[in-house]
């Protein structure tokens, strides 16, 4: 049921379905805010951030099914004279991608949105808001040091991975080519319960740590040059790579994190002093609506919505 609602939702958002939606709504005489967003965890994201961040009295948003499809509708609007003075927003991730875009489409400093929800900072704000935790206290500064710990062996394990779908991106973009590698979907299992139950390490994931097996997971895509994927991997390792792996990835150790922490506080060799108690449930599909406000707010967002409303 879950895949056939997935299908339907890629099916009905398209650039002509977003840009229909947007001159049916058009009005020139209304004070009103246009913004155009890749996906529904986009909207999630940045609504909140535009409700508080600009002054303009309305805002309509429209979901364009891809970083593609948003910068075609900015093309469309802004080639329009009837359109182009219209007040909109156009927001995208970075991703694996260093395509230069028009100097009004929002670019994320990050690999994604979703990687502004797994920082330091945005985790910090969910132990002292949702687990009551005291800042400062021998508890915090313990899950700080074990979260980075772990997510520092997560990016270890996604390493290859990461670089290898880096090196994808490039041969899209060398070729001018659109490819669907389905990531998600191939991948599905793959960083389930990725957090071992006691918290003291991550679960090693054997399947992803060659070209080899890359190339028969993703058995459609393009063949990664041996010595581009060695390079690649020489700048991934060098980079921070909290902020510039794939975000969803992150977000499944998020989830698998907060999971285990919820848990562990009951069990007899519970690392911690004291027990905490949260109320949030945290599931992968409705993690970036929960946590919306404890997700970092960029410098260069503020700016950004600022300018634009």
């Amino acid at each position: 049921m879950a895949e056939t609602v997935e299908n339907l939702i890629e099916q009905s958002i398209s650039d002509c379905v977003a840009f229909t939606e947007f001159m049916l709504q058009y009005n020139k005489t209304e004070d009103t805010l246009y913004c155009f967003f890749e996906g529904f965890e986009d909207r999630t994201y940045y609504s909140v951030r535009i409700d508080t961040l600009t002054s303009t009295s309305k805002y309509n948003d429209y979901i364009c099914g891809g970083k593609d499809k948003v910068l075609a509708i900015h093309k469309l609007i802004k080639d329009n004279p009837y359109y182009r003075d219209a007040k909109t927003g156009f927001f995208v991730d970075s991703d694996f991608d260093n395509t230069p875009v028009p100097s009004d489409v929002y670019v994320t400093p990050t690999y994604s949105i979703e990687n502004l929800y797994c920082c330091q900072d945005a985790f910090e704000k969910v132990l002292i808001s949702e687990f009551k935790m005291k800042k400062g206290s021998k508890d915090f500064i313990l899950c700080i040091d074990n979260f980075i710990n772990l997510q520092n062996r997560f990016n270890s394990e996604t390493l290859i991975l990461n670089s290898w779908l880096a090196c994808q991106a490039d041969y899209r973009n060398e070729n001018r080519i659109s490819t669907r590698l389905k990531i998600d979907k191939k991948l599905k299992t793959c960083f389930e319960k990725i957090v071992l139950p006691d918290l003291s390490s991550v679960r090693p994931i054997p399947e992803i740590q060659s070209k080899d097996q890359l190339q028969v997971i993703f058995d459609d895509s393009p063949v990664v040059n041996d010595t581009c994927l060695s390079d690649k991997i020489a700048i991934f390792r060098t980079i921070n790579q909290t902020e510039r792996f794939r975000g969803k990835f992150h977000l499944r150790f998020l989830e698998s994190y907060f999971c285990r922490l919820q848990s562990i506080f009951g069990m007899p060799e519970s690392p911690f002093e004291n027990k905490y108690s949260c109320s949030l449930r945290f599931e992968y599909p409705t993690i970036c609506s929960n946590l919306s406000q404890y997700a970092i707010t960029t410098t260069c967002l503020k700016e950004y919505l600022r300018n634009i409303g």
